[in-house]
């Protein structure tokens, strides 16, 4: 009995740590895709970094969760997450796709007006994501009985989205305030 009772204390301790640890990394890949996404003056670039940084946030969080994806494996598991979020996907790959559009025109001086709009979606669709990522892995490479649509939702429904962007756009502001 007392070795159940610690066995589950243990297990759920480390459940706890991988979240924590989970939570660290998706927060730092938002911020990292959000700010290239938003300094970035090269049309279309910025769509290439993009989805380089979600392809490595979901091998990282792989790795806290004890499984090793190839880059492939990772791919798959984003478009699987995308394909469940296509509203969001498809306002932030439009939003990106009008200011690409808008830096080629301006040979890249349109940076300044559409920076923080781009990398604030950016940095939201990221999050998302990365919950996402993190709740298949945490099931042990599985979506559960409901599958992706479900997992998806529910991640959806259970965010504050307006305080989500708004703490991103905090976020990505205060980094280029400090560096400055």
């Amino acid at each position: 009995m007392f070795t159940s009772e610690l066995d589950a204390r243990i297990a759920s301790k480390i459940v706890l740590a991988r979240k924590t640890v989970a939570e660290k990394i998706i927060r730092n890949y938002c911020l990292a895709k959000g700010l290239v996404v938003a300094v970035n003056p090269v049309p279309a670039a910025d769509l290439l970094a993009a989805a380089g940084t979600d392809v490595a946030m979901v091998v990282h969080l792989g790795n806290v969760y004890g499984f090793q994806l190839s880059r492939r494996d990772a791919s798959k598991l984003l478009f699987t997450i995308s394909a469940q979020m296509l509203l969001l996907m498809g306002t932030y790959w439009g939003v990106n796709m009008v200011s690409a559009a808008m830096k080629t025109v301006s040979a890249g001086m349109s940076a300044a007006l559409t920076a923080g709009a781009q990398g604030t979606l950016a940095w939201y669709a990221t999050y998302v994501t990365g919950i996402a990522a993190e709740s298949w892995f945490a099931k042990g490479k599985s979506w559960g009985s409901g599958g992706p649509k479900e997992t998806i939702d529910e991640i959806l429904d259970s965010l504050d989205r307006d305080s989500i962007l708004e703490s991103a756009r905090s976020d990505i502001l205060g980094r280029f305030k400090t560096t400055s």
